[in-house]
This record gives C-alpha cells, sequence and structure tokens, in this order.
C-alpha cells in the first residue's frame, strides 16, 4: 500500500505521516527523500474535547465481550483471537465472547473459521459501526466489561486501538512498535507476541481480573494522543513551511 510512495513526483515537498514511528520506517524505505520532507502530524483521539454522548440502551450480555473492531483479514488477523477464546472454552472459562465488528475480507471464511472450532454459541459478528458513531460504540462495550483485542500484523498509528484507550477500554495489542507507543511503555501487560495463544489467553484473564485497574492505565496512555498534542505538531508544521 505504500509503493506509489516511491514515485510521487519532486513536486510534492512534503510527506505528512500520523506517528514519529512510521515516519522513522518510510525514511529507511524512502532514501531518496531528505528528512525534513518527511513531516510528523500525531494522529489524535479528541477526548480531552467535550462531546455530546448518545445514550445507547446496554445490551443485556452475560459474558464479556473481546472485542475486534477493524477489517477482518489476514493483515488484521482475528484467527488468533477466536484460538485464544477457544483455548479459554476449553480449559473451562465461560466468562468470554468475541465481539467481531468491522467489514468481513474474501481472504478469511469467518462462519467457517468460527465452525472449525465449535465457536458459534461464543462469537457474535455484526457489520462496520459508523465513524461518527465509534466512541459511543466502544463506551458502550466498556461499560459491559470488555476489552479490546488486536492482534493486527502492522500498523502506521492504531487508531483503533486508540480509540478503545482513549475511553479506558482495556486493550491487548500485537507486539509491534506503534502498539507499544500506544500503551506508553507499558507492554508487559498489554502487548503480546503473535505466535502465543495461551499468552493472549492468559493476558485475557489477568486484565479481566485487574479491570479497574487496567482502565485506569488506559486513562493515562491517552495523554500520548490527546487533540492538544496534535495542536503542538500543527503549529509546529506550519511555522516550518513558512520558513
Amino acid at each position: 500500500n505504500r509503493q506509489y510512495l516511491r514515485q510521487l513526483p519532486a513536486a510534492c515537498e512534503r510527506i505528512i505521516v500520523p506517528s514519529v514511528l512510521f515516519g522513522e520506517r518510510l525514511r529507511a524505505e524512502l532514501p531518496g527523500r531528505a528528512a525534513r520532507n518527511i513531516v510528523t502530524l500525531r494522529n489524535f483521539i479528541p477526548w480531552d474535547v467535550e462531546q455530546a454522548h448518545e445514550d445507547f440502551r446496554r445490551p443485556g450480555w452475560v459474558r464479556a465481550p473481546l472485542l475486534f473492531f477493524g477489517r477482518m483479514d489476514k493483515h488484521k488477523n482475528p484467527l488468533i483471537l477466536l484460538d485464544a477464546l477457544a483455548s479459554l472454552e476449553q480449559r473451562g472459562d465461560h466468562r468470554f465472547f468475541a465481539l467481531l465488528c468491522g467489514p468481513q475480507s474474501p481472504e478469511i471464511d469467518m462462519q467457517e473459521a468460527i465452525d472449525k472450532r465449535g465457536l458459534q454459541a461464543q462469537v457474535m459478528v455484526v457489520p462496520p459501526i459508523p465513524f461518527s458513531a465509534t466512541n459511543d460504540w466502544l463506551r458502550l462495550v466498556k461499560d459491559c466489561g470488555g476489552i479490546y483485542v488486536s492482534p493486527s500484523q502492522g500498523e502506521s498509528f492504531g487508531l483503533a486501538a486508540a480509540e478503545a484507550i482513549s475511553v479506558g477500554m482495556p486493550v491487548l495489542l500485537s507486539d509491534i512498535a506503534e502498539h507499544r507507543f500506544l500503551v506508553d511503555g507499558r507492554g508487559d501487560d498489554f502487548v503480546f507476541a503473535l505466535d502465543s495463544v495461551s499468552t493472549l489467553a492468559e493476558k485475557i484473564v489477568h486484565i479481566m481480573a485487574n479491570y479497574q485497574e487496567s482502565s485506569a492505565v488506559m486513562e493515562q496512555s491517552r495523554e500520548r494522543f490527546s487533540s492538544s498534542a496534535f495542536m503542538e505538531d500543527w503549529q509546529a508544521m506550519l511555522e516550518e513551511l513558512e520558513q
């Protein structure tokens, strides 16, 4: 998806990226571009700006949702969440269900994957949520004791994970640099190796046992992507362009 960046004409003076880490990656991939041509404008979630919220009726879920929120393709990698849920079920821990929300991809036959693991009664698949309703949707899932899980194999920023963190929902994220940035160095409890289903299952149990403490850590981590941080970068970018 970044191939087009190698073909940009010289007249394109700036490439604006959503995170410092992604900028560093592009500098390595685009040696022909001067360092100053790649500018960071940190992505943000406006949790620190007053917003109106819809008053959704809370679902009567008996189990706690493990939320996957995004494209259901091989890159976003939702199957490891199903594997972790199946592992929990096999050990007799029936407190959770998988809540899969987002567009499906022809790369993965999700119904076949669910049937193969015998999870027909433990998985709910729902269509994509409109962008304008994302914040209220995540608040609802969090109020139901939800945990956000992202097994993605790569991110430029991790916007959906940042949105979950911004409402105080505990997260479990694949161990990539962009995800570690979002949890502000507190990775040991909130990241997992993609090749370890058992670790993901164990961390789900750990977070559920320490839900309020984990939620408090999320509210600390969200400082890294506040609207004020975005405005600092925006102002610096404008000043640099004026020079």
